[in-house]
């Protein structure tokens, strides 16, 4: 399954992939909206406003890459592991 970043609509839970231009629409930018710039216009009638930081990555099906959303059971959130330490080395 690819990957591809999208945003996901708090009512729905309906995601839409970022890339896909059929998107252009339903997510848009407006720079005076600091701290939340983008806005989400969902197929629901609810908007999210939301800003980078809020975008994730999600396994898709192709089927969702080519028509540019993917409905609630058809992805799956890529989670963010972050690592507090020091990179692990090899000993040599």
């Amino acid at each position: 399954m690819p990957v591809r970043v999208g945003i996901m609509c708090e009512k729905c839970e309906r995601i839409y992939l970022l890339v896909h231009p059929d998107n252009t629409q339903r997510i848009q930018f407006d720079p005076a909206s600091d701290p939340h710039p983008y806005r989400l216009k969902c197929a629901c009638r609810a908007e999210r406003q939301f800003n980078k930081a809020q975008v994730l990555p999600y396994m898709v099906s192709e089927r969702s890459c080519d028509s540019g959303y993917a409905d609630r059971d058809e992805y799956y959130a890529l989670v963010h592991v972050r690592h507090s330490g020091p990179p692990h080395q090899q000993s040599k």
